[in-house]
């Protein structure tokens, strides 16, 4: 009799725990697909929310990374990602995170076919991860990834840097 309640009182707190997560995980509740309108730069989409719409319902940031502006360097190249991935009309799938501090722009996990856009860029050594900004639990999973990029000098990293990318703008 006291294993069976054991195993009931794991069960309901691996069920509370998992309730937890969903709850301080708002991607895993808030997906949603929706459709590219256009790319404005590196980590800016344009989106609607039906294909081959004539104007974009809203924009989005990606959520926890920065890439550099266009002027600085790699900042065409960020967009030219995006854009590759990304034609007008592309089906995504985007889960709010949160709504920009600045300016209100809803930040978001982007993913096209299962990838996750916001990790290619920091892969790619195209993007930072947000040190102010990124507190998810995949955000470690994206520093080490950054430190990889880091590692190999792919994009950003591949300059003899002074300055680090995520002061360039300030």
């Amino acid at each position: 009799m006291g294993r069976m309640r054991e195993n009931k009182l794991r069960a309901l707190w691996l069920g509370v725990l998992l309730l937890m997560w969903m709850v301080l995980e708002p991607s895993l509740v808030q997906a949603r697909i929706a459709f590219v309108f256009k790319v404005e730069d590196g980590g800016t989409i344009a989106i609607t929310n039906w294909p081959n719409s004539a104007q974009a319902d809203t924009r989005v940031r990606l959520y926890g990374v920065r890439t550099p502006l266009w002027k600085e360097p790699y900042g065409k190249e960020a967009r030219e990602f995006l854009e590759n991935y990304l034609p007008k009309g592309a089906k995504i799938e985007i889960s709010s995170v949160t709504n920009s501090v600045e300016d209100g722009m809803e930040e978001v996990l982007l993913q096209v076919n299962g990838h996750s856009l916001n990790y290619a860029l920091v892969d790619e050594g195209l993007a930072w991860v947000d040190r102010r900004s990124c507190k998810s639990s995949y955000c470690r999973r994206w520093y080490l990834v950054e430190h990889n990029a880091v590692e190999a000098r792919k994009g950003v990293w591949g300059l003899d840097l002074e300055t680090p990318p995520w002061q360039w703008s300030n």
